[in-house]
């Protein structure tokens, strides 16, 4: 009988994980779908409000699980309507919406990962000193490179 409770009760540790995981897995395509939508957006509300774009709202709503997938579109160079009001510019690609609804999701400052002299340009010039910044060669990739560093700080693998 103590034989069959410690069976028991070690099948009820494991299958919780193994359901976890399982979801985890099956979850993966869903969320690497959900963030091709990061193109759809085409406004990106102020103040991180839901219900004015619903593609941006499927996106705030993953949070934390479309991350890794939004890291991965910054490289991304395909140009797409400005989803800013104002538009800021007619060169705004995938990548850069991607990071713009990354940085919704995760609250970090819009240009905490990027360069020390970007930051500073950043307080005189505003987003004009992102977008200078990022069209220098290599500069998506880097962005890239810092943003997966801070996602494994976040996020240890055990």
């Amino acid at each position: 009988m103590a034989k069959h409770i410690s069976l028991l009760m070690l099948f009820a540790l494991v299958c919780p994980v193994n359901a976890f995981s399982q979801s985890s897995e099956l979850d993966a395509p869903r969320n690497i779908a959900l963030c091709k939508r990061v193109a759809e957006i085409k406004e990106l509300p102020k103040n991180n409000y839901t219900g004015v774009d619903a593609a941006y709202d499927a996106l705030i709503e993953a949070g934390d699980d479309v991350v890794p997938c939004l890291i991965e579109r910054v490289t991304d160079t395909t140009i797409v309507h400005d989803p800013r009001c104002p538009i800021i510019s007619r060169g705004t690609t995938v990548g850069d919406v991607a990071y713009f609804v990354l940085i919704d999701i995760v609250k970090i400052g819009f240009v905490e990962l990027l360069p020390a002299d970007v930051q500073e340009k950043y307080k005189t010039a505003g987003v004009y000193a992102y977008h200078e910044h990022i069209e220098t060669k290599g500069a998506r990739k880097r962005l890239q490179a810092k943003l997966h560093q801070w996602y494994r700080k976040k996020h240890p693998v055990n």
